[in-house]
Parts: structure tokens; sequence; C-alpha cells
């Protein structure tokens, strides 16, 4: 797959191309239909697949008052549509010029001269254009005026709720990554690169790698976790702390402690990806370190039954 950085870099060569419109954060069951639909009908068509989305996510320059993570880095969700087989990746930067873009200017400057795309590929409920006053039933009209197709996927439902990267959100900031993980239709991940910590849970018995995740990005709730981490082609286990220690400091910001199961070697400066399996516990405040320690036990203890009885099947396979 080809990731290009600004519509004005996809060079139009007479290949017919079908586009997939979006912003595909954390590239969820719903995100899935509509990727592999374009891929489908590209390859019917003997054309070329794209997803076309804009970074930073429109949200976070709209409404810059109101907190909002991502569940996933646009690196993330390129390495996820290369593995779906979509030819191109093309990002946008969302700016001043594209958030004040009339509806039929975005259909005409983008879709139109830019793409002259074949067909497009949209969810339910995609907008686009200024205010998000363009819809589907905009997009149908104009397509047929500037003869491209236009294919709306119906919502995905699981359990009774409509797949959406904002219930998965509200999932991930209770902590159930499990539920999540249905509706995500694979585990949560994080990736970040390992950096140096104060070294307390190699004092305590338990060292740990202290992975710093760009900012931006959602962590699950406060807590302990069962999690599985490939480093080198090999699939460990691990315990995953996400809080702010409140046993030994009394701030708010947050780490995130990896502590990998049956494994001895230096990992400063690697990057690791870690899937969320399972909530073990939420954050505990001990009155002093023996307390935590005995506590760690329990966890690793319950981590491993969970393993043996859940997870044993992850062991044999290579990749998250």
């Amino acid at each position: 797959m080809l990731t290009l950085y600004g519509a004005v870099n996809y060079q139009h060569t007479g290949e017919k191309l079908f586009l997939a419109l979006g912003n595909f954060d954390g590239l969820h069951m719903a995100h899935r239909r509509i990727v592999r639909r374009t891929c489908s009908l590209a390859w019917q068509a003997g054309a070329k697949s794209a997803v076309f989305l804009f970074d930073p996510h429109p949200v976070t320059r709209l409404y810059p008052e109101k907190e909002f993570l991502l569940l996933s880095s646009v690196k993330m969700r390129a390495e996820l549509l290369a593995q779906m087989g979509i030819d191109y990746l093309i990002v946008e930067e969302f700016n001043e010029r594209v958030a004040t873009l009339a509806p039929f200017r975005f259909v005409t400057d983008y879709l139109v001269q830019n793409f002259t795309v074949t067909g497009v590929v949209i969810g339910f409920d995609y907008t686009f254009g200024r205010g998000g006053r363009g819809t589907s039933v905009h997009l149908l009209k104009w397509g047929e005026q500037f003869n491209f197709s236009v294919e709306v996927v119906p919502p995905v439902i699981i359990g009774n709720e409509v797949v959406s990267s904002s219930l998965i959100r509200e999932l991930l900031a209770r902590g159930e990554v499990k539920d999540a993980a249905r509706y995500l239709g694979a585990y949560f991940k994080i990736s970040g690169q390992v950096v140096c910590g104060e070294g307390r849970g190699r004092m305590l018995g338990f060292p740990t790698a202290n992975l710093h995740v760009p900012e931006g990005l959602l962590l699950p709730a406060k807590g302990v976790y069962l999690c599985s981490i490939t480093f080198r082609g090999k699939r460990y286990f691990a315990l995953t702390n996400i809080g702010s220690r409140p046993t030994f400091h009394q701030n708010k910001k947050i780490s995130v402690e990896v502590f990998l199961l049956d494994f001895s070697a230096d990992l400063y400066g690697e990057e690791l990806t870690v899937a969320f399996l399972h909530r073990i516990r939420k954050e505990i405040t001990f009155a002093e370190a023996g307390s935590l320690v005995e506590q760690i036990r329990n966890d690793e203890k319950r981590a491993r039954e969970l393993i043996r009885r859940d997870y044993a099947s992850l062991a044999d396979n290579a990749c998250c």
C-alpha cells in the first residue's frame, strides 16, 4: 500500500479509483465493512482502491475546548489498511480552508477534479463539508451528476448496539476491553517506545518496561490488564498497569508500565505494541510497598489462570 500525504500527491494516470471516505479511527467492524466493500468493488472493476481521511481529526480542530482522544494513530490505521488490501491511503491535512469548504466544493475539488473517482463508499452516517452539512443524500445526487457511483454501507449492529468509535471509547473509558474488542473486531492496542523509568518495578522484583505513548491517543481506564505483546516474532503475555502510581506519587500523570511474563531481555528504545485482553482489577492505593508486592503476585497468578483458561491458543500464533 502507498501512503500519500496530501491529496495533490495522488497522480491520476487513467486508472479507475474506488474511494472509501471517513476517518476510520480504530478501524472497527463497521469501518472494516466499508474497506472490504471498497476493495471488492475495485477488484471487480479492475480498479484501484483507496481510503481518504483527514489528519488531525476534524473534531480536534473544530472543538479544541473538548478533550478528544483517538483510538488509533494514522500509522496504526495505515498498517491495518495495508493488511486489508487497500492500494492507497491518502491523508489530507484538516485546516481552516478544508473546514470552511462547502459540501459541493468538497465533491468537485476532491472527488471529481483531484481523484476523478469511479465510485465512493461511505458509512450510513458519513457527513462532509462545512459544518458536516453534506450527507449521503447529497453525495448520491452529485454522484449521478458527475457520473460516479456511491454506495452507502448500513450500520453494523452487534448485541443491539450500533458499532461506532464513540461506543468503543466509552467502553475503554470504563476499562471494558473485552467488550471493546467485540466491536473493534480485534483487541484494542497501543504502541509506544520503551523509555527509562524510575526503576521501582525492578526494585520490587517485577521489572517493567515504561511505555511512552504519543499524546492524543486514548488509554483504557486505570487498572491492571492482561495483555499480549509480539516482540521479534515471538508472543509474550504481560501485565500492564495504567495509572498514576498512587502508592508512590501524588500527581495526575498517567504512566503505562508493562511487566512481561517469562521474559528478561532489555527493551529500552524498542517500539512495543500492546494488545489488551482482559482487565484484572482497578487501580488501588496501598499503604506500603509490601502490600503492593503481594497484590502484584496475586495479579500474576490471576493472569496465568486466565491464560490457561481463555488465551492459551494465542501463544501458538505469531501476531496479535
